[in-house]
């Protein structure tokens, strides 16, 4: 199940009309990134400018929930992620020329809002976070997928554009249960074992 900070109640089209303005700032670029843990980060790029703001701001994702809706399921930014990436300009892209704060993410991907593609302003970005269990919730699973994506927000510097769906390659990595061996060393027991055997029968022969 998708943990419970993450998980927001659906908001109200109205609401959102009303509270994330007409089309002065939005979330315009989705990227992502697979995690050799078999996580996967989404990240959200919002092209409205200015420092991030603390307690109580419209960074501030307790007091104003933000996030990305994923394959139809809305999932709050990880809270404290937002991250100034100093107003550059620059294009749709895993590495914005402009933009060292993107490129050292290393993004396996990346898209554009609709009608946004030509590029705008880096103002920020914030962190979806989810493990391979949320994944599979989201119909994630290893591989390429095919993914829904948009944003939402109760404020309007990271409220909604349209996104046209994404194709996503992850790499799930299958991490083996604590206290349990792995196959290779379940293997090397059982020969050590087997020699020991063979060992103990040639003993008894020769008394």
């Amino acid at each position: 199940m998708i943990k419970k900070h993450k998980l927001n109640v659906a908001i109200a089209a109205a609401a959102l009309l009303t509270m994330s303005g007409s089309a002065s700032a939005h979330v315009w670029n989705i990227g992502w990134k697979a995690l050799a843990s078999g996580d996967l980060n989404f990240y959200g790029v919002s092209y409205h400018p200015g420092s991030i703001g603390g307690a109580g701001s419209v960074d501030d994702f307790g007091a104003n929930p933000a996030g990305l809706t994923i394959n139809g399921i809305q999932i709050d930014f990880d809270l404290g992620s937002a991250t100034n990436l100093n107003d550059c300009i620059g294009p749709a892209s895993a590495n914005a020329s402009c933009a060292p704060g993107l490129n050292v993410l290393g993004l396996d991907g990346v898209t554009s809002a609709i009608g946004y593609a030509g590029g705008s302003t880096n103002g920020k970005y914030a962190i979806v976070s989810l493990t391979p269990a949320e994944l599979a919730v989201l119909n994630i699973g290893a591989g390429n997928n095919a993914v829904t994506l948009t944003s939402f927000s109760n404020n309007v510097h990271w409220a909604g554009l349209s996104f046209a769906s994404a194709t996503v390659p992850i790499n799930i990595v299958v991490q083996p249960p604590s206290g349990v061996p792995e196959p290779s060393t379940i293997a090397l027991m059982g020969l050590t074992l087997a020699g020991f055997g063979y060992t103990r029968r040639r003993i008894s022969k020769t008394r």
